[in-house]
């Protein structure tokens, strides 16, 4: 285990290191972090580089584990790095009893876990909608989710292209728990709760990346 643990944190101090290299990063909100958990870490997934963006926008952290789509763990050598450092894969398009198991044990045990409520990387540049499971993942767990924006990851290579570090905004927002889920139409109500958490994540990026948030943060934006 404590091997696992000194891999895991250099792989973080090494990523951060070329993350703040390569890229002017700005961290707003760095005092919303739990000291400790059980939490779930949720961001906005528009990029490749969306994952060392957050790494290199937090503090360390060494018990946080990141769900990953299935294909990564056929892929070398990004399956044998995700392995390595405690990674959860999830199958795509079905209840993957197996994967929800790890993660229910890891929140339970007062672990971290970081995941992409999107599903997938968005193919249009902004964010599209939240899949249900992150509700019923949070409300089943009984944990508070900890919603991470990140901005400017879209010209990241264009900036390199052009010799310059492109700038990326990561904000972090409150920690907050979802109600519950009772009663009928409960897969409507899940999909209501994972819409509220992508909206949380949609008013810590910039107004052009919110995609299918963009007019409900304005409105909430207005009753403010």
């Amino acid at each position: 285990m404590w091997r696992q643990r000194a891999w895991y944190r250099f792989v973080w101090v090494v990523v951060s290191a070329l993350a703040h290299t390569l890229c002017r990063i700005e961290k707003h909100g760095w005092s919303n972090v739990p000291e400790t958990g059980p939490l779930i870490m949720v961001s906005n997934h528009l990029h490749l580089f969306d994952p060392p963006l957050v790494a290199a926008g937090m503090h360390y952290r060494e018990d946080i584990k990141v769900l990953v789509a299935e294909k990564w763990g056929e892929t070398w050598p990004a399956n044998w790095l995700l392995r390595s450092m405690g990674a959860i894969f999830v199958r795509r398009g079905e209840v993957d009893r197996e994967a929800l198991n790890k993660i229910l044990a890891e929140l339970g045990q007062g672990g971290i876990v970081g995941l992409a409520p999107e599903g997938t990387r968005s193919r249009t540049g902004t964010m599209q909608r939240a899949k249900p499971g992150i509700a019923y993942l949070a409300i089943k767990a009984d944990v508070p989710i900890l919603p991470i924006g990140v901005s400017g990851q879209n010209s990241v290579i264009a900036g390199w292209m052009r010799l310059r570090r492109p700038r990326v905004v990561v904000r972090i927002g409150q920690p907050f728990k979802l109600e519950p889920v009772h009663g009928r139409q409960k897969s409507q109500k899940f999909q209501a709760r994972s819409d509220e958490v992508m909206r949380r994540v949609a008013v810590l990026v910039d107004e052009e990346l919110r995609g299918v948030y963009t007019d409900s943060v304005r409105e909430m934006e207005s009753t403010v």
